[in-house]
């Protein structure tokens, strides 16, 4: 049974970063809008009986649901509910379906296995997905001449190097530079990162190595915490300047300040926000080919797309200035979480939260994040609910000392002395 599980955890953390798409492509090609088809159905339903279970198994180990998994749950049943106003409801119902899965999901892993277990299982899949990219034969895209690996485009094999990035430093932290495993999955994924040329992943990476190093003196403590916070105010100040000098970046990568061309669109989509501030568009419904307002934004540009290539103009367009508060909200309250854990009973998980929310900032300025089925959203809610099981688990063993204490205390006047006994 154990190992079944196991296999289930795998499952759930290998579906959504579309490593699995090679298979498609081998067995049915790939063309100018090609749709969904027996593979991708039967992917998506596996998905959704995986999660079932580990939500089922991981309920065996806690009795009652706490005020903190109703929040992320929330913000997936938001996404449900915004098919009342959908352009598409069709595709805002398919969407967010497959969303609250992956939420549900995620509360079943944490209650089963422990932190450390998930973030190994994250850098042994990245290093497995990197080391596969490189030997395929269609690691490179026919049309665009990018390297992909086994994924679907560059963009998503980046965010699973990301991924891995993350989940190998995360075992250095723990096991130290005895982990070799973990310093060849970083190493190993931090390369791939760098042949897809793919400079919002690699400007990710470059900030958790940053991050992680200033993490990993702060939870040391004392004279070399002070250290960390010296670094990370330079790091603070670098920022800031290149932040000025953007171009300056770009021009590293090869790409033009227009992040090729992505800010050109944005002002119209702003004007579509606008059209339905509060609750937006519905949920992945604005991007498709019967709303006139994406073909007319296609016909501007000369191709189709699929997102607004922002993490915060996607929201607005997807549920709008409510939707996009919570969801602000809750990176604030895992953001919270991380400190707490860093300062606190779980350090190593709460430096890797930490890495993770300020990456999912970084990749949110050219590609959407929180909208969509993927690693970046599975990691995020993973994230969270860890900081917070070991915020709780802390919370019950101090109340468990308390206790003790006070029976003590009282045992002590309860009990009669001998003297008086006689």
């Amino acid at each position: 049974m154990a190992l079944i599980i196991y296999i289930a955890c795998v499952i759930y953390l290998i579906l959504p970063t579309e490593a699995l798409s090679f298979a498609d492509r081998m067995i049915y090609g790939v063309w100018s809008g090609k749709g969904g088809d027996k593979l991708t159905e039967a992917l998506n339903l596996l998905a959704i009986v995986v999660s079932l279970l580990l939500f089922w198994w991981g309920s065996q180990r806690r009795r009652r649901p706490g005020f903190n998994r109703a929040l992320p749950l929330a913000a997936a049943g938001m996404l449900l509910i915004s098919v009342l106003w959908s352009v598409t409801p069709s595709t805002t119902i398919t969407r967010g379906v497959a969303y609250f899965f992956l939420v549900i999901g995620a509360i079943g892993i944490v209650e089963i296995l422990e932190p450390d277990q998930v973030m190994r299982l994250i850098a042994l899949i990245g290093g497995f997905a990197a080391a596969i990219s490189l030997i395929i034969p269609q690691g490179t895209d026919a049309i665009t001449g990018e390297f992909r690996g086994v994924f679907p485009g560059k963009n998503q094999l980046g965010q699973a190097m990301v991924i891995g990035v993350l989940g190998g430093l995360h075992g250095i932290r723990v096991s130290g530079w005895r982990g070799f495993l973990d310093i060849g999955i970083t190493i190993l994924c931090t390369t791939v990162a760098f042949l897809t040329k793919s400079a919002t992943s690699v400007l990710t990476i470059v900030a958790f190595l940053i991050l992680h190093i200033i993490g990993t003196f702060y939870i040391k403590g004392r004279a070399v915490r002070i250290i960390s916070m010296f670094i990370a105010i330079v790091v603070i100040i670098i920022f800031a300047f290149l932040m000025a000098n953007i171009d300056l970046i770009y021009s590293l990568f090869g790409k033009d300040p227009t992040l090729t061309g992505r800010t050109d669109f944005w002002p119209t989509v702003i004007d579509y926000i606008y059209e339905r501030p509060l609750l937006g568009w519905g949920f992945a419904a604005f991007w498709i080919i019967s709303n006139p307002r994406a073909v007319e934004i296609f016909s501007t540009i000369g191709f189709g797309i699929n997102e607004a290539h922002n993490g915060m103009l996607q929201l607005l367009l997807d549920v709008g200035a409510l939707g996009t508060a919570f969801f602000l909200f809750l990176w604030i309250r895992n953001f919270v979480m991380a400190v707490r854990c860093m300062n606190g009973p779980a350090p190593e998980i709460g430096v890797s939260s930490l890495l993770f929310l300020v990456g999912i900032l970084l990749i949110g300025v050219s590609e959407q994040v929180l909208t969509t089925v993927d690693e970046v959203t599975a990691g995020f809610f993973l994230l969270g609910f860890m900081c917070e099981r070991k915020l709780r688990l802390a919370r019950q063993a101090r109340s468990a000392v308390v206790l003790r204490s006070t029976a003590l205390h009282f045992g002590r006047f309860a009990s009669p002395r001998r003297e008086d006994a006689v």
